[in-house]
């Protein structure tokens, strides 16, 4: 499912290479697809977990409370 994410300027420099535009609001907002999955210790319910792919790598994401929209889970 195609889901917004949200990235904060430490998860930029983390996974995208600094590639992402976040430096004048310490954030920004990227559209990708969300494989949703269950979560493995279960805080999560179904919907709320799942990962994106990011050069290559599975990172997990949750929702953040609004409806489509996903944040990177460290």
């Amino acid at each position: 499912m195609k889901a917004k994410i949200y990235i904060t300027q430490r998860e930029n420099d983390k996974y995208f290479n600094q590639k992402l535009p976040t430096w004048r609001k310490g954030f920004c907002e990227i559209l990708r697809n969300v494989t949703l999955g269950k979560d493995p210790y279960d805080v999560y319910g179904d919907g709320e977990f799942g990962t994106i792919t990011v050069y290559g790598r599975k990172v997990y994401v949750v929702r953040n409370g609004t409806e489509g929209s996903f944040e990177i889970r460290d």
